[in-house]
């Protein structure tokens, strides 16, 4: 199959990808700025250039946890691809995409612990 990957430029409030949608499409940040919704509320932005996001849909095949939307004028690389593919074929990329979860659930745990002491 290989990897198929193409350049988007989304305009702000456009959306990249919704909530519940399914699909398997990820995506690497080029550089603008994207917003993380749960609902109406936004959760998480990403602003720096090569973080790959939107990727656990294709590694779970569950739908979209959350939609995607531009909050400026913003340029991505679509990436189309197996997480099969991308191991073994690609292994520097799927070294960033291991490390982009790690850092993402080390700041979760980090964000979950806060609130535990707050309501203490």
């Amino acid at each position: 199959m290989g990897i198929q990957q193409k350049r988007k430029i989304y305009n702000e409030g456009e959306v990249l990808s919704k909530e519940g949608e399914l699909s398997f499409e990820w995506f690497v940040l080029l550089n603008g700025k994207i917003g993380i919704f749960k609902g109406e509320k936004l959760v998480n932005s990403i602003n720096q250039r090569g973080m790959i996001f939107g990727e656990l849909s294709g590694i779970l095949a569950r739908p979209r946890t959350a939609t995607m939307k531009a909050l400026e004028t913003t340029e991505v690389m679509c990436i189309e691809s197996s997480i099969d593919e991308v191991i073994r074929n690609h292994p520097d990329i799927a070294n960033k995409i291991l490390v982009n979860l790690a850092e993402r659930l080390a700041q979760t745990t980090d964000d979950l612990w806060t609130v535990i002491q707050e309501n203490e």
